[in-house]
């Protein structure tokens, strides 16, 4: 073969280094019988071509730094680069440069001759079956075979002494090779044809011709649906493979092991059946953590098949699911490329990739947000099929046949392999590869720390290490038992279909969102009520409290110790994923707190319905939550997400309910507070960063009485100082989620204005401190005046300057601006916030409806200010010929609760779940004195609420 065929400028080099297993490959695959001469010929260009890509990959970065040696030693004469680097190449290929690496490292022949030792004898052997088995294979694939036309080696990851899968094309047809046993194939696939025999789209396996050892597979094609109708069918057979998997422990069903042929999603690898769980060492916060984690890992999203981010080396928030995987989601990976080939300056270098497209999707442009009831309903219909033939006694016979089959356990993530392998063939590894072994030991080791699936046993680890030393991703695998499916068919009995049907939507969610991190993530469509009236108001508001309660306590998950939490799609810094809840105000177990503190009150004053473990709920809410404050390192300082919204959950508990100890767990977070760094955060809004953290202080000093609270309000306040950006047109902070200082309360200008108004009309500081954050924030509110669109009569989304769709939400536009003015106007009287307050009801009435019943960004924080303004005066409220409440509660008639950006998931959480529809829900009694998150409150002090209002719900 003509080693220049390579793109590696190399080639030549390595070509020289391989040529002895080059030269028994040839002789191998000349002895190979089941072959003509023209196939011969075939076959022994595509083989040795693999060969040398193998070898490639570990000689590049020795070849690259014996360059470099070279030129530093001055033993490349002078001349053009390209003649230079022709130079090396020819040194390079002689005996005494063979000798010299052998010196330098001292590992390299032998591993090497040994790699591709390997890869010539799965290559020989897979002829050998090949001929032992062409007669067969004609029968199977139902015509003759006739000639080789095409060989692909190499697809997927290579295994067990070099052995991969191979693609062959035959004039009668394609088939793939694979060196395992397909027994466990073959049963799948007549469990799935006894169970779905009488639909002809049913989902499927490639059909196989198991050999034992090995085996041949139909090839799938991907093929892609051709209209709506087919695409419905094809996502609810996703919903299918769901309840199947789910029943059969079924793993790594990623992108590269699903193909979309027409309405059916072929798995073309189900080696992972009957994976059974390690359980987790206990959390320490409670067993309905403890048990939502192992509901989480033992769900559906352990099969791969629904969106999820994997957080391992190489792959870090890249999406690698069957369905997921979608345009526009995936970041770039890093990957080592040679820069500057050809020349004397040539390196390795990282470039950015975008991760390649798979056959898993029936359409170029996948929307799966417009399928996601197709997969829930087929997952639901599925379960339900398989649950009755439970029930009459025909399921666990089709189960036994697994018994036997040969299983893989997917121990580590394969691309941690990859990287560690990419370590042992480093150069440096190959001049001391003891301590390279003991590098990848002890990573090993750690990961298995960490990760209860991974082996820790160290014969194994070190199995595992000589499997990547000489080439191989390592394999764990065993023959299924019975008290193995036993196990995995007793965790589907104990599976709860809620919650999996919740798990889904929710991954299914996080897909969506994930697409859409740097949209403006507003709903494509209108929630407001077409039929909206204000009937009989009280009655409703009252249902629909209770309804979501009383969804909110079924979808919970509980521990046999009372405790009590949620699963919930949440965002971190990876994007958007399915886990249990943390201790926080925005969605965590602290709003909940809340939430559910509220109705109990309420409940007490007969103002809302009776819902039975309304108590009981929030005592295991707060036994999770005491545990994890005590057992988690903080995540932020803000006032809904970190120490500050901590304190905010324990003040507000201990106005509802004093005595309780609840004042001392607000100081003891506050005191955690005092350690904080502020002084070099550079986390700086309202919701997670210094911002917030004022108003809790100041409520916390106000509670207490104790000065120490105002003055680590005042280091917060002197670090916005310190961290403004302050010019003529006014002051702004640096905004840690987006690329320039925004306006808005959650994240922007507005409601830092209002952190240091607050600040500046307390006690903290002397007059001349107090004086100077009244005067910044008031440049503040300069800031959020210069984004005034006066034509718009609405405010300039910074995110998005040049669109129409301005935003009329608590956390970017009126709805947050006017609230900050409503509140300030209360305190001060001073006729700017007024003037702010009128504009931005006017804003938030006309456009701040329809997009969620949240309070973050939705018709209740709408609500909120519409009614807070009408108390001040009702003429700066306009007249929509109904009460603010009847808009609001008629929405949820038609449409239900519909949550934030996760809208169509159940989310829990206050800000943006469910959450906050039941404490606002609550509060629209006039005589409700449970006080307000959205500006941090937590007594009712401001507001009078014993006097209703035609914004208020009036008890009848």
């Amino acid at each position: 073969m003509d080693a220049t065929a390579s793109q590696n400028a190399f080639a030549p080099v390595i070509a020289f280094l391989a040529d002895d297993a080059r030269r028994r490959l040839a002789e191998d695959i000349a002895r190979q019988s089941g072959l003509d001469d023209m196939e011969r010929l075939l076959v022994a260009k595509v083989a040795e071509r693999a060969l040398l890509d193998n070898a490639e990959r570990k000689l590049n970065r020795v070849l690259l730094l014996e360059l470099h040696a070279a030129k530093l030693s001055g033993d490349l004469p002078e001349g053009t680069e390209a003649e230079r680097f022709a130079a090396f190449v020819a040194q390079a290929m002689t005996p005494a440069f063979v000798a010299a690496i052998d010196r330098r490292y001292p590992v390299l022949i032998p591993r090497l001759a040994r790699v591709l030792n390997q890869q010539r004898h799965a290559i020989a052997s897979m002829l050998s079956r090949l001929a032992a088995d062409r007669e067969a294979l004609s029968l199977f694939v139902g015509t003759d075979l006739g000639e080789l036309r095409s060989l692909y080696l190499g697809e997927g990851d290579v295994h067990e002494g070099g052995q991969s899968v191979a693609r062959l094309t035959f004039a009668g047809g394609t088939v793939m090779y694979k060196p395992r046993s397909l027994r466990v194939d073959a049963v799948l696939d007549r469990f799935l044809d006894t169970v779905l025999h009488d639909d002809p789209s049913r989902i499927r396996v490639p059909a196989v011709l198991d050999r034992g050892d090995y085996g041949w597979s139909r090839h799938v094609d991907h093929v892609h649906c051709t209209d709506d109708a087919q695409l419905a069918v094809f996502y609810r057979n996703i919903g299918h493979w769901l309840a199947v998997m789910r029943l059969l422990g079924g793993t790594d069903i990623h992108y590269e092991n699903l193909i979309a042929s027409s309405t059916i999603p072929y798995v073309v690898d189900v080696e992972s059946l009957f994976v059974t769980e390690i359980p987790l060492p206990p959390s320490q916060k409670g067993e309905a953590v403890d048990l939502a984690q192992a509901l989480i890992r033992s769900s559906v999203l352990r099969t791969g098949l629904v969106p999820f981010r994997a957080p391992v080396l190489g792959l870090d928030g890249v999406d690698i699911s069957a369905i997921g995987a979608l345009q526009g989601e995936q970041p770039k990976v890093r990957v080592p490329e040679i820069v500057d080939a050809g020349t004397t300056d040539a390196r390795v270098g990282l470039v950015s990739v975008e991760i390649e497209t798979g056959k898993n999707h029936p359409c170029t442009n996948p929307d799966i947000s417009r399928f996601w009831e197709d997969i829930v309903t087929g997952f639901r219909t599925m379960s339900d099929a398989l649950a009755e033939r439970h029930h009459n006694g025909a399921l666990t016979p089709l189960l036994e046949a697994f018994v036997g089959c040969r299983i893989r356990r997917i121990r580590r993530p394969t691309q941690a392999y990859v990287e560690v392998m990419r370590m042992l063939w480093h150069p440096a590894s190959l001049h001391d590869e003891p301590a390279a072994i003991e590098r990848a030991r002890d990573l090993l080791a750690r990961n298995a720390a960490v990760s209860p699936v991974a082996p820790s046993d160290p014969a194994i680890i070190a199995g595992e290490i000589d499997d990547m030393r000489h080439g191989d991703v390592p394999v764990f695998a065993n023959v299924l038992d019975e008290s193995q499916r036993d196990e995995v068919f007793q965790a589907w009995l104990d599976m709860r279909i809620e919650l999996e049907e919740l798990t889904i939507r929710g991954a299914l969610v996080t897909a969506h969102l994930n697409v859409r991190l740097n949209d403006d993530k507003r709903s494509p469509y209108d929630l407001s009520a077409r039929n909206a009236h204000a009937g009989d108001l009280d009655r409703r508001r009252r249902a629909m409290a209770r309804e979501t309660l009383e969804q909110l306590l079924r979808l919970s998950v509980r521990g046999d110790d009372g405790t009590m939490t949620w699963i919930s799609p949440i965002l971190g810094r990876g994007g958007w994923t399915m886990r249990t809840l943390q201790s926080n105000v925005y969605v965590g177990l602290g709003g909940i707190a809340l939430a559910l503190a509220g109705y109990a009150e309420e409940m007490r004053h007969g103002r809302v319905d009776e819902v039975a473990g309304v108590t009981e709920a929030l005592h295991g809410v707060l036994r999770i939550l005491r545990a994890a404050e005590d057992t988690d390192e903080a995540e932020a300082i803000g006032g809904f997400i970190g120490l500050g919204s901590q304190v905010q959950t324990w003040l507000t508990l201990d106005y509802l309910h004093p005595g309780e100890e609840f004042l001392s767990r607000a100081v003891a977070q506050a005191t955690r507070m005092e350690r904080w760094d502020i002084e070099n955060e550079r986390v700086l809004d309202i919701l997670e960063g210094v911002g917030g953290a004022i108003v809790p202080l100041l409520n916390l000093a106000d509670a207490t009485g104790d000065p120490r609270w105002l003055a680590l309000a005042e280091r917060a306040g002197r670090h916005l100082e310190a961290t403004a950006i302050v010019d003529e047109r006014g002051a702004r902070w640096p905004a840690s989620i987006f690329s320039e200082p925004i306006g808005g309360f959650a994240h922007g200008a507005t409601g830092t204005g209002w952190a240091l108004t607050r600040l500046g009309l307390s006690d903290a500081g002397n007059a001349i401190d107090r004086h100077r954050w009244l005067n910044l924030a008031e440049l503040a509110f300069d800031f959020e005046e210069s984004l005034y669109d006066t034509k718009a009569g609405n405010w300039i989304d910074v995110r998005k300057p040049d669109s129409d769709d301005f935003a009329n939400t608590w956390c970017h536009g009126s709805v947050g601006i006017g609230l900050a003015a409503c509140d300030l106007y209360e305190r001060t009287r001073h006729p700017r916030h007024l003037d702010t307050l009128r504009r931005a009801v006017r804003a938030a009435a006309e456009g701040g409806w329809g997009h969620s019943h949240t309070l973050c960004h939705g018709d209740l924080s709408t609500w909120e200010l519409l009614t807070r303004a009408a108390r001040l005066d009702p003429s700066l409220v306009p007249d929509t010929g109904l009460p603010a409440a009847a808009i609001v509660l008629s929405s949820i008639e038609e449409h239900g609760i519909v949550g934030g950006l996760a809208r169509d998931a159940f989310t829990p959480g206050l800000m943006s779940g469910v959450s906050g529809s039941i404490l606002q829900l609550a509060r629209m009694h006039p005589a409700c004195r449970m006080p307000s998150p959205l500006l941090m409150e937590y007594r009712v002090a401001i507001a009078s609420h014993g006097t209703a209002h035609e914004y208020d719900v009036v008890a009848t």
